[in-house]
């Protein structure tokens, strides 16, 4: 099996576990490279839950891109670009445009923008072009699915991750949390015939921007024989 890169870029930490934490364990299982780049970290103590969450699902040590509020401005885009010319992702995960978090909607802006920048010619000698961009739903949910993944085999570990963040479990004495990603995994399960899973909306990407080393394409079967 072919061996590759999944780059999932959050705007703060557990957005990774409660979105993608599923389909992270499951490819860094499989022997796949795991990254994970969070673009804002509110306090010390996140960032150590996010380093504990990102050990315990199988990611590298997790990219941060600053302290801080995030905000919409090209230093944080060029931020995005250079993590993913440098990880080299054949797949990269964000948030919904359309998530209830303002902050969830401007990651999902600046990242689209970040995979342009990554692979033009003109801003990077070695530019790179990601093969598939997908939108994850954290507390927002994706009303008509592109992509179910079936986590059944790692949603243990999804679970665990979540309990690494127990700054956050705190604000709700209830598990909500808990039992909201339960639900919802189970919820995507049922739709994909399988025990758990997690769903997301898959945005095709232009490849023919002037700017691109390659654009143009001979066959529209991506592994022609």
């Amino acid at each position: 099996m072919a061996k590759g890169v999944l780059l999932a870029i959050v705007a703060h930490p557990d957005d990774e576990t409660l979105g993608c934490g599923g389909t992270l364990a499951l490819h860094a299982e499989i022997g796949n490279t795991v990254k994970v780049l969070c673009l804002t970290i509110p306090s010390e103590e996140r960032k150590e839950e996010l380093r504990e969450a990102c050990l315990t699902l199988g990611a590298d040590e997790p990219k941060i891109l600053k302290d801080g509020n995030l905000k919409d401005e090209s230093q944080t885009v060029t931020g995005i670009s250079d993590a993913i010319v440098s990880s080299q992702p054949q797949v990269v995960i964000t948030h919904l445009g359309y998530d209830y978090h303002r902050d969830h909607r401007l990651a999902s802006k600046l990242v689209k923008e970040g995979v342009e920048w990554a692979a033009h010619m003109t801003t990077y000698s070695e530019p790179w072009v990601v093969d598939r961009f997908l939108q994850m739903e954290v507390n927002t949910l994706v009303p008509n699915p592109h992509v179910i993944v079936d986590i059944t085999e790692a949603f243990q570990r999804k679970m665990e991750a979540l309990e690494c963040y127990q700054s956050q479990l705190a604000k709700f004495p209830d598990g909500y949390y808990q039992r909201f990603t339960q639900l919802k995994a189970q919820l995507r399960g049922t739709q994909g015939g399988i025990p758990y899973a997690e769903a997301f909306e898959e945005e095709p990407l232009a490849k023919n921007s002037p700017f691109y080393k390659h654009r143009s394409t001979k066959t529209l079967l991506k592994n022609p024989e």
